[in-house]
């Protein structure tokens, strides 16, 4: 079985597929797919006959999937089968595999099992969440699992066995059976040769060594390295991001950290004996007051019509989004806030924070910027293809390239160090135009450099793509007023998506 039977067992009516997530995307990301895709495709924007059926289809999905009655549903038709078997290892043009939550392709997936218990009075419900995931997804997954253990998992006689259990495997990283991710690797493996990619294609290999258990097994291994060529230069290979360090496992284990705490405090009260024990002191969260400037504290807020949970949305905030409260409503939590463009209406108050959001974000991105980017390393890749790009860097900067659709959507963004070339492969069919950022401090989380960022455009440059025409160049030219120069592009036409 072909890995397109994979997909269409998890999402048999195609729902998932025409939002562009995987099966196991939650609410906040459904809707935010959703809200990406209907923005592209609806008729007052794109007035095209395939915009509008693909229209269709995306909302038909999302009517689904963003009910839990009918999501539920649909799910007890589809199931997520272990690829051991499943996969054909003779297919002559594999596909790659996607992550079964962001539904992206994944240059170095893993089958992985995560445990979760829930618990009421006399009886326990052990369940697993599985699927092939990328590191960043299989780590929230593994926090979400846990979670959901911590606070539903212990409220039954054999709630705490089972609980501790599923929080133990969970932070090891879950269950990877041997067999299915030695299948899933090595179709990964021939589908990026299949696309040219050796480097990645050589490191799966060598990650498949990790799960095989038979001669039989390393022989089929031996073979395809092979036929990836020569070992790679140790400066070139893919960097293995399933190594035992990251952050969900300190994540999973807080609300233990928490519990400890808790638990030595109440020892220190009980040895000490503090002479204030008829003292009590309240907690108090300073409230919103007209004229404060605040900002966005959570992933999207719902701007309503009037300060009651009933009345209609009339906008979507994101997170570190700065507004002005223009009054409160007194003897409860709604305000009235005005946003910078211009948009007006209530909100929860408990859920903007002091201070503006510009502030709140440059240190997030700044706490998740990563490692520097090494030349003809690809940062952002929503599709693979057949082409390759030979890039030529002579602005005399360190650059992050973007290449754009006519409608402005990023396909692909990767850095090409001053004064360097760089081969980047798998370019994806379609027409594109290419832009550029300069500056210091590259924040991976954020894709921008936080410090002295410039945007460029490149100059009469129409990139295209498709089986007649697989090798393109890319001449990044000198920064300057002449027409065969880069010229300045303002920012938000770099960071629109």
């Amino acid at each position: 079985m072909l890995d397109q039977d994979l997909q269409s067992l998890s999402d048999p009516q195609g729902y998932y597929r025409a939002l562009g997530v995987g099966p196991l995307a939650d609410a906040s990301e459904i809707k935010a797919a959703f809200r990406y895709k209907a923005k592209l495709l609806h008729p007052d924007r794109n007035p095209t006959e395939e915009a509008r059926l693909e229209f269709l289809d995306v909302t038909r999905a999302y009517q689904v999937l963003s009910d839990p009655r009918q999501r539920e549903g649909y799910e007890r038709q589809a199931r997520l089968p272990a690829p051991a078997g499943m996969i054909d290892p003779t297919d002559p043009n594999p596909q790659p595999l996607t992550c079964s939550r962001c539904a992206q392709i994944t240059a170095q997936p893993r089958y992985i099992i995560f445990h979760h218990v829930r618990s009421f009075l006399w009886s326990s419900r052990r369940e697993t969440v599985r699927g092939i995931f990328c590191r960043a997804c299989a780590d929230r997954t593994a926090i979400l699992a846990s979670t959901a253990t911590w606070i539903l998992g212990w409220w039954s006689p054999t709630g705490p066995y089972w609980s501790v259990r599923a929080l133990l495997r969970n932070l090891k990283g879950g269950d990877k059976p041997s067999d299915d991710n030695l299948w899933v690797l090595l179709h990964q493996a021939r589908a990026f040769l299949g696309r040219g990619d050796r480097v990645v294609a050589r490191a799966l290999a060598e990650q498949a060594l990790e799960f095989a258990e038979t001669e039989n097994e390393r022989v089929g291994i031996a073979s395809l390295l092979h036929r990836t060529g020569t070992r790679v230069k140790v400066s070139k290979r893919l960097k293995n991001r399933w190594h035992p360090w990251s952050y969900a496992p300190v994540v999973q284990a807080l609300p233990l950290l928490g519990l400890l705490f808790v638990l030595a405090m109440a020892g220190a009260v009980v040895a000490f004996r503090s002479h204030t024990d008829d003292v009590t002191a309240d907690i108090v969260v300073h409230p919103a007051e007209a004229g404060e400037t605040r900002h966005v504290a959570t992933e999207i807020l719902k701007v309503r019509q009037g300060p009651a949970p009933t009345q209609p949305v009339t906008a979507l905030l994101d997170r570190f989004s700065t507004v002005q409260v223009i009054e409160t409503v007194p003897g409860s939590d709604w305000a009235r806030i005005l946003t910078e463009n211009g948009v007006s209406g209530y909100v929860q108050s408990r859920y903007l924070f002091g201070g503006p959001g510009e502030t709140q974000k440059n240190r997030w991105c700044t706490d998740q910027k990563g490692s520097p980017p090494q030349n003809g390393d690809v940062l952002l890749r929503r599709s693979g293809g057949e082409s390759k790009l030979a890039v030529q860097n002579h602005s005399g900067r360190d650059v992050v390239v973007r290449l754009k659709t006519q409608s402005g959507r990023t396909l692909l963004a990767f850095f090409v160090a001053k004064d360097s070339s760089a081969e980047i492969n798998s370019i994806p069919d379609g027409t594109y135009h290419a832009i550029f950022a300069s500056g210091a401090d590259y924040s991976h989380a954020c894709g921008l450099f936080l410090d002295g960022m410039e945007t460029f455009t490149v100059p009469a440059v129409q990139l295209v793509a498709n089986e007649r025409n697989t090798d393109l160049a890319l001449n990044i030219p000198k920064i300057g007023s002449a027409a065969t120069q880069s010229h300045p592009l303002p920012s938000e036409n770099f960071l629109d998506n």
